[in-house]
């Protein structure tokens, strides 16, 4: 398979981990991140949700986006601050479609993460040409990863820090969960639990980190993107998944071409029903890219939805469980799924 990127650096901070590093370890031993939060449910009692109590509980939308991902990017930033200065950097952010959006106050939440965190950026990288904002939910980094990558390869960047931010730590989220009935409780098993989440990479060419001495923290293939017919706000059956089924062949045709398989699938499956339909019609179809032990990880079923912050999280714990031997494949394949149908693949494999 074509290597088209590799990643060395990540860094994260969730609701089990506040680094990359404690983020993989507690995944690998089943860490829950549920509990009772400090924002209502519909019924006016604590909601269930994934969230970082060390953050101020009356900080909410971009200020606490802000909060969680500062930390991860001056993590992921940490192992290459002493190349970045002589570098050609770019930063993309991947945010959720709400973030996009014009708030009451005038102001986009969106356009103030990304000012924030260019700065933690621009701090150690002076040469920082690009600043660029994806809210498209889960799948954004799929949508935008095959430019990351092509930029890369042209030459048009040195490195590229890539990550994303998401947090559902607000009243306002948490009703619109409960309006749409998407808010998980033990009365309405069939939803999503909130959650909060950021996480960041540093990607190069391997033939750029290699002459600065950096060991790959894992490999970059393929990426795909499509868009399905089935929602959460409409009545299209789920079991067609023709566009999931497709980024799945797009992203594995360099496993095909090859000969190879892959063994573990990183998802972004929550416990609503819809979205587990469509993944189990995914796998029936594409049974030739996959091999044992056929590993399913679906970490927002632990540690909350994680919006777009979902396909940079799934390239963190690969990285960790890559570096530290608990990985259950070297060749894995990330999904994720936005509310609008938006659907992306990603291939990856160890360094």
């Amino acid at each position: 398979m074509k290597t088209r990127g590799v990643v060395v650096s990540v860094g994260a901070r969730t609701a089990i981990g506040l680094t990359a590093v404690d983020t993989g370890l507690a995944h690998r031993a089943a860490a829950a991140a549920m509990s009772a939060a400090p924002l209502a449910d519909g019924d006016g009692e604590p909601a269930t949700m994934c969230y970082l109590p060390t953050i101020d509980p009356f900080v909410v939308g971009a200020e606490r986006a802000v909060a969680l991902g500062r930390p991860a990017l001056e993590e992921a930033l940490a192992p290459v601050v002493e190349r970045l200065p002589y570098m050609s950097v770019e930063l993309v952010l991947c945010l959720d479609e709400l973030m996009a959006q014009r708030g009451e106050d005038g102001t986009i939440p969106g356009s103030r993460i990304a000012t924030e965190l260019s700065r933690v950026v621009s701090r150690v990288a002076p040469k920082l040409a690009d600043v660029q904002t994806v809210a498209r939910g889960p799948a954004s980094l799929g949508f935008v990863l095959d430019k990351v990558l092509a930029k890369l390869e042209s030459g048009g960047a040195d490195a590229v820090v890539l990550g994303g931010v998401h947090t559902d730590y607000d009243p306002a989220r948490i009703a619109a969960l409960v309006s749409k009935g998407r808010l998980f409780s033990p009365d309405n098993l069939d939803a999503l639990i909130p959650g909060e989440a950021a996480a960041f990479l540093v990607l190069m060419r391997a033939d750029t980190a290699r002459s600065h001495g950096l060991l790959p923290r894992l490999r970059l293939h393929e990426a795909a993107t499509g868009q399905a017919k089935a929602t959460v706000d409409n009545e299209e059956s789920a079991f067609k998944a023709a566009a999931l089924t497709a980024v799945a062949r797009q992203a594995g045709r360099g496993l095909v071409d090859d000969g190879l398989r892959a063994g573990w699938m990183l998802t972004d499956l929550s416990f609503e029903m819809m979205r587990l339909y469509e993944f189990q019609a995914m796998c029936s179809r594409t049974q030739r890219l996959w091999c044992e032990p056929q590993y399913c990880d679906s970490p927002a079923q632990r540690l909350g939805y994680a919006g777009a912050a979902t396909m940079p999280l799934h390239l963190v714990l690969a990285a960790e469980a890559w570096r530290r031997g608990w990985a259950p494949h070297d060749v894995a394949m990330s999904f994720a799924g936005s509310d609008g149908g938006e659907r992306a693949a990603v291939l990856l494999s160890s360094p």
